[in-house]
């Protein structure tokens, strides 16, 4: 079974430089080496801060400070590197445990593309003032685009799912992600929705599982 967590596509003549040398744990300020220790403590810190920002949101604009300062506020304790885009590690791959293999595009357009993603962003006003079917369908488009470049070096679904659930909160609205985590078929089938939007531009998986999570907060 594959790994769900994104690779680097190395070589001998390509190191990972978020990894301590010869292995693929990446780097921490709690110099773990074990990998499935590491992912163990990244699960506890990440769940204990996404609570915090729950009761905490960050404030502002949903723009791309705000996608990095929601990175970053995820995995700060964690991780140096916490609130910026990968760089220097060229394609990365990410296999799923239903055995799809998506391979995201190089470190060096991570830039360009977010600036791209958020230009438009900003052009449609944060998707601010827009009915319940029309936001779905932007969501889902900039979810989609987003996701795609994957920006971060380590957790983009989850910086990805609180920073959408903000631009809905922002817009009139709550995007509850949690459902797509209670089974291993919810899981999968957002995993699925996802790179059918990414590979093939086929949007309406990821449409039909956002517009079922989605609901108009009350005035």
């Amino acid at each position: 079974m594959l790994s769900d967590a994104a690779r680097p596509n190395t070589s001998n003549k390509h190191v990972d430089p978020y990894c301590y040398p010869g292995s693929i744990v990446l780097r921490n300020k709690f110099d773990i080496h074990d990998e499935e220790h590491l992912k163990a403590t990244e699960a506890r810190i990440a769940a204990v801060a996404l609570i915090v920002l729950e009761d905490d949101r960050l404030k502002g604009a949903t723009d791309e400070n705000r996608f990095k300062a929601t990175h970053r506020a995820i995995f700060e304790n964690l991780y140096d590197w916490a609130g910026t885009y990968r760089n220097n590690v060229g394609r990365m791959t990410k296999g799923r445990a239903t055995g799809r293999v998506v391979t995201y595009g190089n470190s060096e357009n991570v830039p360009g593309e977010m600036n791209r993603v958020f230009r438009e962003l900003a052009a449609e006003n944060y998707l601010v003032g827009l009915d319940q079917e029309k936001f779905a369908e932007r969501i889902t488009y900039f979810y989609s685009e987003i996701d795609s470049t994957h920006p971060c070096r380590e957790g983009n679904s989850r910086t990805l799912r609180q920073f959408s659930a903000d631009i809905a909160l922002a817009a009139g609205y709550e995007l509850d992600w949690e459902p797509t985590g209670v089974t291993d078929d919810s899981r999968n089938a957002l995993y699925t929705a996802r790179d059918l939007a990414f590979e093939r531009r086929q949007y309406q998986p990821l449409f039909d599982i956002i517009r079922a999570n989605l609901r108009t907060l009350q005035p």
